[in-house]
């Protein structure tokens, strides 16, 4: 893959993240999440009067959703720079479970979308989806552990690439955020407090986190990158025989 087609799919990843996250505030109507202890009347009201606003922000999640995917190419990519010459066992792991935790991010919306698409459905129903749609956006801790234990691990082991995005204290800072997020696993078990769906623990530092990691990842595969570019530049043309 050149170059330049990684910068394109980090913007991409970029620009639609952003986006995604403004279609969950305004309009999911779901930064923040409601509380986890209104009745399936409350949730269905939720839905009646909320109605074209999340279906509008479910249509615009349905095409920005999956933004991970583009961002876990690239820092795959760079990856398998460490591991050139061997087995690239850790760039593997992250390009596809990269791939894979993005279905957690495109499902909610898809769950959201259902619940608000036909009003006068019995409210019971109405809740499951909407309390399925918020469970699956926080407690799918599954997949993202092992992508960024890839990350962690090859930022922590001492290498000789030349512009590397992973420097070490981006291993760490990527551990860290691999261990908070492990959190959101808890909120099947309590509907208050800082591990609720809404709470500090599962919601808003995960949350944080997740937005401020992404940010970072960006801005160093695109210093990296431009550096490679530039000393792609440099190199003489081979003139042909």
């Amino acid at each position: 893959m050149s170059l330049r087609s990684q910068k394109v799919l980090i913007w991409w990843a970029v620009v639609t993240a952003a986006i995604y996250g403004v279609a969950l505030r305004f309009g999911l109507n779901m930064l923040p999440p409601p509380t986890a202890k209104w009745s399936s009347a409350q949730i269905a009201q939720f839905y009646a009067d909320h109605s074209t606003e999340i279906k509008v922000g479910a249509t615009i999640a349905s095409w920005t959703s999956a933004f991970f995917v583009p961002l876990a190419v690239v820092v795959a990519i760079q990856m398998y720079r460490h591991e050139k010459g061997k087995a690239p066992v850790w760039s593997v792991l992250s390009v596809a479970n990269g791939t894979l935790m993005s279905i957690f991010l495109v499902l909610p919306p898809l769950f959201f979308g259902v619940a608000a698409f036909t009003p006068d459905r019995p409210a019971e129903v109405t809740a499951i989806m909407h309390e399925l749609g918020l469970l699956t956006l926080v407690t799918t801790d599954q997949y993202f552990i092992f992508f960024w234990v890839a990350v962690a691990i090859i930022s922590l082991t001492p290498n000789t690439v030349v512009y590397s995005p992973f420097p070490r204290w981006y291993g760490y800072f990527t551990a860290w955020t691999a261990l908070m997020f492990e959190a959101g696993a808890i909120a099947f078990l309590t509907r208050s407090g800082p591990f609720a769906w809404n709470g500090l623990l599962v919601f808003w530092s995960p949350l944080t986190l997740f937005g401020v990691w992404i940010a970072v990842t960006a801005t160093l595969l695109l210093k990296s990158i431009n550096k490679q570019i530039l000393e792609e530049a440099q190199q003489p043309v081979p003139v042909p025989a």
